[in-house]
């Protein structure tokens, strides 16, 4: 659960860095570089194994979890402001029960009670902006990624095995970098690419903390977690997200509606998380 919680604070920073210093590059070239940053910092741990033998499931798995998502989620920062960003992902959580449903063959109606909640608090906070065409498109982009990690984060937990996590992580980062880079090469002209000092030190950051670290963090945690916590973690870093958009990197919000949406959004989480104690609790009795 530690894992979760980490990962959570860490990744509420990186909706404004994106924004503010990365949406001058190309989507497809901060894919790219993210995963291959990732893909080098986990490299060691297969060499030092010394189990060169390809995981294909694992690579076909991290092409959708990290690839497709990163491709659609970077872009969407062409189109909504770093708190939209935030906000438009609350809507994971709902994929990852479905999702997870699908795979177990079992549903309870329950479960989407706090997942609903926080759909009312994102469309509390962004029910005039929502109207713009460009906002539009972005969200839709959004839950194309947002699909993409769910089905990541719940096909770890059936696909990983007994498998050391920090081995499998690098066969679903190369299968996600194999995937962007191709992408990359295809639709960039990479002689036209520019990146300064800053934006450099903005992707290394991004590359080998908020993804390569986080992610590896966030699918071990997820094997230790049941379907619930699982999803009502994938909002733990929201209401951070919001504040740090606004405060450190100046965008604007309408304060009265985040703070109103924020209670929905929270009020949702503690609901979430009081069902899987309860579940826990039926379990051991």
């Amino acid at each position: 659960m530690w894992q979760l919680i980490l990962v959570s604070i860490i990744w509420a920073f990186s909706f404004g860095l994106i924004k503010g210093h990365l949406t001058g590059i190309d989507p497809a070239v901060v894919a790219s570089l993210r995963l291959l940053m990732c893909v080098l910092c986990f490299l060691p741990f297969v060499i030092y194994a010394k189990k060169y033998r390809p995981k294909i499931k694992l690579m076909l798995l991290g092409s959708v979890q990290f690839g497709l998502m990163y491709l659609f989620y970077i872009t969407s920062y062409q189109y909504l402001p770093g708190y939209l960003v935030a906000v438009f992902t609350i809507f994971t959580p709902l994929y990852v029960v479905l999702i997870n449903a699908i795979m177990v063959r079992k549903f309870s109606i329950q479960i989407l009670l706090p997942v609903l909640l926080s759909i009312i608090g994102a469309g509390i906070i962004v029910f005039k902006d929502f109207s713009e065409q460009a906002y539009l498109f972005g969200f839709l982009l959004l839950q194309l990624a947002n699909i993409a990690f769910a089905c990541g984060q719940v096909g770890y937990k059936f696909i990983a095995g007994d498998g050391v996590d920090s081995e499998n992580m690098l066969w679903m980062y190369l299968g996600a970098a194999i995937l962007a880079s191709s992408y990359c090469a295809y639709s960039v002209d990479l002689s036209a690419v520019s990146i300064k000092p800053k934006q450099w030190l903005a992707l290394i950051y991004l590359g080998v903390i908020s993804s390569g670290l986080c992610f590896y963090l966030w699918n071990k945690g997820s094997r230790l977690v049941n379907a619930s916590t699982l999803a009502v973690m994938n909002n733990g870093y929201l209401p951070l997200a919001v504040i740090f958009s606004i405060t450190i990197f100046s965008e604007q919000a309408n304060v009265e509606r985040l703070l109103l949406g924020g209670v929905f959004i929270v009020g949702s989480i503690y609901l979430a998380q009081q069902q899987s104690n309860n579940a826990i609790k039926k379990l051991s009795k």
